[in-house]
Formats: C-alpha cells, structure tokens, sequence
C-alpha cells in the first residue's frame, strides 16, 4: 500500500526574508504521519540556507519512516536531544562535568535536591522537587521549539534576568497546570522556590549573579476568608449529603473541633487523646488552673507550645464518653459514596488516551478531562507510552470532549469506597472542601489576576475562629498565642483578624455608656490626673 501523497510535501515558512517581529525563525509546513494532519514545527535558525538543509533532512526522514519512528523529530540531532530529555526529565542523566563553569541546570539541580534532603521537612522537600521539575520542563519545552540541546545547557545560561521572567511569564500562562492560568500569589511562590535554588548556585560561583527578579504585586494575600458562624453552620448541615448519613457525625465532630480550636487541618489529624508524642490535651491538677493544648515541636514553627484550650473545645471534648477517649481525638469516616453524576473530572479510556496523546499537548488533555498535566503524564507512563513533543497546544473540540467524558465515566464508575485505614490529611481537607463547595460558601471570587472561584476550606474555618475570638475581646496576644504565630501582624495579613465595624462599634457604644468624655478618660481618671498636677 502507497504511502499518502502528502507525505514529503514540505514548504518553508516564511518565503521571503525574515523581519524583527519573526522570533521563531524559519519554520516548515507538512503533513505529519503522527499527528494524522499538517503541522507546522520550527527548524531553530534564522539562516535560510540552513534552513533548506533542514528541510532536505526532514523530507528524507519522512520518506524513509525514520521521522515516525522517532515520534515525529524532524533532524537527527534532536531525535538524540529528544532522547536525552526524556533522560533527564526521570532524573537518569548526570554531565558529569567537574569545571564550575560549564555546570549544566540538570547537575545543579540533583546537587541542590541532594543538599536540601536532610535540611528540610518531607513536604517542604517534595514541593521543592515538584516546582523544580516545573521549571524543568518549562525550559526544556523552550530549548526544544528552538531545537537547542536542553540536556547540555549550562546553569549559567538559565540563572539570567530573562530566563527567570521567561519562566515566571510561562507560569502565569498556566504553564504545566491544570488551569488556563495561575494565581499571582502562587507564582510569587514557585518563583521563590527557584530563587533560594539560583541562590545556591551563587554561593558555590556555579553562577556569577542572581538575576533581579521582581515579584508580583498581590492585593489580597489571602487565598479565602474567614467564614462567619451562620455559615458554619452550612457547613455541618450539608456534611451528610456528601459523606453520607451513616458517618456524617464522625465529620460533623471534625468540623466542631476546627471551629474551636483554629487548627491547621494537620494539627487536628494530630490531635490526641493519650499520646504525649503528639498534640494531647492538658488537664489540670490544681482547681485554680484551666486546661491547655500541648503542641509538640514538630509542628509548623517547629517550638513546642502549651497554649490555651477554648472553652467551646472543652465542652466539646467533655461530652465525649470516658470510655471513647482513647487514641485519635479526630477520626473521621470514609465517605459512604462518589457522586459519579457530579464528578469534576474525567479518566479517559485507553483507546481515547492513545489517540489524543500523539496530537494533543499533556495540558491541553488536562483541560479537557479538569486534572492537571502531572495526572495526564502519569496515564501515560502507566499505559507505556512515552510522549516525545509537546503536541498541540490548542483546545480539544467539544464534541470530542464530550465523547471522552461518556466513555471515561462508563469505565470509571465507582459506587463505595471502602477504606479500612485511617485517612490522610490531604483526604480530610479535600472532602472539608466538598462540603464547602455543597454548602455554597464561596470565600473568593475569580478575577482577572489568576484567581479562581474558592469555597470554603478547612482553614477558612480556622480564619473564622480567629475573627470570632477577636471581636469577642480576645487581646491581640492571646489571638497570636492560640494560632502560634510568631507576629501578630501575620495573624492580621493572612487570617483577617480584625475587629468587625460592628464589634468596633458596641465597644465605643458601650464606653460612651459608662460615662467616658471626649478625652477617653472617666470622671475620677481626670481628677487623680488634676491633683498630681497639684502636688508638682
């Protein structure tokens, strides 16, 4: 059977002489065997007689199958690139070289990763790790649209002032995300990430500056806000109709506990009975005394704290029967059901998967099944398929998408969970964001800077605790000891700990009531004020 007569067709675009604003250079326009369609891909110069060459070497690679065989590289020089990337993106390839001056990004980084292992928390390690695999491919995607060989570029040639605005522009534009774009706050926060690894560059002179980045402006750094009490309320109504009526209460109990104690949703699944490893309530000895919460050293700022126990927790934990006060404080139950009908994203079959694969970038799947582009990379590694370009970066067609949503639901379905271990914290605040999400408290809305519409979460809960003690007269010193921050300022930027006006305004109300003047001062405050003036 006779190839198709397209096949070997290729044009050179453009043809005429290059201007300022063609950035990319030449490129070349055929029929690709892989995509199934006619493509366009960059040759990587600006030289029009390098440019026929390219052409002339990739016609004959279409002719003879060796441009499908390789997953669609038009020279020989990036099938081997493609190949080393590949490498390098699993973490197989070391350079190797010993000379400072031509460290490349790749040994840098397995040198940084290498350092920062025993130095930091598992979860800060594993985020360091996951936004520099980001940045990783982010750059790797950029040398390959100009056909430069990514696995050798020297970190030097990274750490510039317009590789990290490269980059940060890239992350803005949803780059390796599952959304179209990301929220400023969250760059500012990969970007630090990179930073603090261009930093350690700098120390060991693998580099001989860190470039100026700027950071974006934010207008609220708060990714919610604080929930009010009604509205927590919302909260425990709607927890059966996502967890289901046979564990509701064990959620229910969940919830109660944030709300009385502004935990982090790590700390409550941390919260204990008995063991004194962990945080465990302190009873007194002494009637005069009032019960506290130990918190042990390996919390988040990393001290060991006795702070107070809120009044709400205690009744709270006092209705417990004596003989259920054993182990975990907190144990909530698996959910009873999925809501398969209301499910917010998608597994495409196989046979879906393998078509798109080919022709279709990683993220613009993940857009179309509503996961991230780190979910799509792991389909394809566990069907054994290896993708070696981008793809195409636009939008898969709704009809299309609709066909994958039908048949990935029909293979997909689940009715039950059964779960015998006790669920993660990552679990936990997932479903705390269901119940939020049915309750329909929303707690930000999207904007055009990256914001996406949030509903409440469990640390919106803990914002809500910190407003509602704070506009019941709680000192600004005893809020700032019971969230464990170490300024009250943090507690106020990024909790909204603030008095409400309405607080604000029976307080003054009341201060009038009892007979303060204009000056803020009392009757008799003013008199013992006159007669020390006196004696002077």
């Amino acid at each position: 059977m006779g190839r198709p007569a397209e096949i070997g067709n290729i044009q050179i675009y453009p043809q005429r002489p290059l201007r300022d604003s063609d950035k990319n250079g030449f490129v070349l326009k055929f029929f690709c065997p892989v995509a199934g369609k006619r493509v366009r891909k960059n040759a990587g110069t600006r030289d029009r007689k390098e440019a026929r060459r390219i052409l002339r070497e990739c016609r004959e690679r279409l002719l003879n199958g060796k441009y499908a065989a390789s997953g669609g590289a038009i020279t020989v020089e990036r099938e081997k690139t493609r190949s080393t990337v590949m490498q390098v993106l699993s973490g197989h390839v070391h350079s190797g070289a010993e000379d400072n001056s031509v460290r490349t990004w790749t040994e840098c980084v397995d040198r940084y990763l290498e350092y920062k292992r025993n130095r930091v928390r598992e979860k800060t390690y594993d985020d360091i790790i996951s936004r520099l695999k980001i940045a990783t491919r982010i750059f790797v995607n950029r040398e390959l649209d100009f056909g430069k060989p990514a696995a050798d570029t020297p970190v030097a040639d990274q750490c510039t002032l317009e590789s990290m605005e490269y980059l940060q522009d890239r992350l803005l534009q949803g780059d390796e995300c599952r959304y179209e774009q990301r929220a400023h706050m969250t760059v500012n926060t990969t970007m630090g990430a990179i930073m603090s690894f261009v930093r350690y560059c700098r120390r060991h002179r693998w580099i001989s500056e860190v470039p100026p980045v700027e950071r974006l402006d934010i207008e609220s750094p708060m990714k919610g806000r604080p929930i009010t009490a009604a509205e927590f309320e919302l909260l425990l109504d709607s927890a059966a109709s996502v967890v289901g009526a046979g564990v509701a209460d064990s959620w229910k109990f969940t919830l109660e506990v944030l709300w009385q104690t502004a935990f982090r949703i790590a700390d409550v699944m941390d919260f204990s009975w008995d063991d004194h490893r962990v945080i465990h309530p302190v009873w007194p000895d002494e009637t005069h005394e009032y019960p506290t919460l130990a918190i042990p050293a390996k919390q988040k700022n990393r001290k060991f704290q006795e702070i107070p126990m809120l009044l709400g927790l205690r009744e709270l934990l006092d209705s417990v029967p004596e003989q259920k006060r054993r182990s975990w404080v907190v144990d909530p139950r698996p959910m009873e059901f999925l809501r398969d009908e209301k499910r917010t994203w998608v597994k495409p079959c196989d046979s879906d998967l393998r078509v798109l694969a080919p022709v279709y970038s990683n993220s613009a799947i993940g857009r179309a099944c509503e996961v991230s582009e780190a979910a799509v990379r792991k389909w394809l590694s566990q069907t054994g398929m290896e993708k070696l370009h981008r793809g195409n970066e636009k939008e898969i067609p709704k009809a299309t998408v609709t066909q994958i949503w039908e048949r990935g639901q029909q293979e997909g379905t689940t009715v039950t969970q059964n779960q015998s271990e006790r669920l993660t914290k990552d679990r936990v605040g997932r479903v705390i964001s269901l119940i939020g999400k049915a309750a329909n408290i929303v707690v930000c809305q999207p904007d055009l800077a990256g914001k996406r519409i949030k509903y409440a979460s469990a640390h919106d809960i803990r914002r809500g605790c910190a407003q509602r003690l704070i506009n019941e007269g709680v000192s600004a010193e005893t809020l700032k000891l019971i969230l464990r921050h170490s300024d009250f300022a943090t507690t106020e930027k990024y909790y909204g700990a603030v008095r409400s006006a309405q607080a604000a305004a029976k307080e003054i109300h009341h201060l009038g009531k009892d007979g303060r003047n204009k000056t803020g001062l009392t009757d008799s405050e003013i008199s013992r004020i006159r007669k020390m003036l006196d004696r002077e």
